[in-house]
């Protein structure tokens, strides 16, 4: 567990820092070190998402849909993996 981090659903896309229900435990990536510290490649597809949203690229609720959906197909889903 000490490789794990609390997360939430996305903050930079909306999400309520101070809701329980935002928050969870998230395991280390597949792959990762034990003992090297959290390790989260969802902060990068997060930060994608806020651009292509703020950009016009994406709308907010698709999103925000897509990340809660699962967050290692979001940018897939939404076209933005090229």
């Amino acid at each position: 567990m000490h490789d794990a981090e609390f997360d939430h659903l996305s903050l930079e896309l909306g999400g309520d820092p101070n809701d329980p229900r935002n928050l969870w435990v998230e395991p280390p990536s597949p792959g990762h070190k034990a003992g090297a510290g959290p390790n989260n490649p969802k902060d990068s597809v997060e930060s994608k998402l806020h651009t292509a949203v703020c950009s016009g690229k994406v709308q907010l609720a698709a999103a925000q849909s897509a990340i809660a959906t699962d967050w290692t197909t979001a940018l897939t889903m939404l076209g933005l993996n090229k």
